[in-house]
């Protein structure tokens, strides 16, 4: 729980201090769907999941980014377990012509459900980890987002790893006479 408070004060005073910049501001929501990779990719299904995202310009051609969302995974054969990521993720958006790059830091919590056995009542439990993703993708009209990223989370030597197809929608936070 610390290392989330201490992660949200640092976030907040980098944003804080993003805010003296000109550039294009938005927040952007969508859907994503995330295919697990390695050990993760061997016990757990391809997931579906929704984002929210804020992008903060500083500059012409980049912008400082906040990502949160949530990604739900089922196992694969008949083992009753489901498992969930909630990204809290910091980065970069640097813009060519509608192309970009976006490299993130920050933290995740994860979350695993193991449904009871012969009534038995459901057992939850719940960690967090660090987290890194990177990013590519196209922004149509400055609006429609579509990307590809890799993300990987690591604890104690256990690593989630995922890759996820994302399309978005992407809402100016910019008036019309500002522009």
């Amino acid at each position: 729980m610390k290392k989330i408070i201490v992660c949200s004060l640092a976030a907040l005073l980098f944003y804080a201090t993003s805010f003296g910049q000109k550039g294009s501001n938005y927040i952007g929501a969508g859907a994503d769907v995330a295919i697990p990779t390695g050990d993760f990719g061997s016990i757990f299904k391809p997931g579906i999941g929704m984002y929210v995202k804020a992008l903060l310009g500083v500059g012409k051609s980049g912008q400082v980014t906040f990502t949160s969302g949530y990604s739900g995974f089922k196992a694969v054969g008949d083992f009753p377990v489901k498992t969930g990521i909630v990204p809290l993720l910091f980065g970069y958006r640097a813009n060519f012509n509608g192309f970009f790059i976006e490299p993130q830091l920050g933290y995740s919590i994860n979350n695993a459900k193991l449904e009871g056995f012969d009534g038995e009542a459901p057992e939850t439990t719940q960690g967090g980890s660090v987290m890194w993703a990177a990013g590519a993708g196209y922004v149509f009209n400055n609006k429609i987002e579509v990307g590809a990223r890799y993300e990987s989370a690591s604890n104690n030597g256990t690593t989630i790893g995922l890759f996820g197809l994302r399309l978005g929608y992407n809402f100016s936070l910019t008036s019309a006479k500002g522009k």
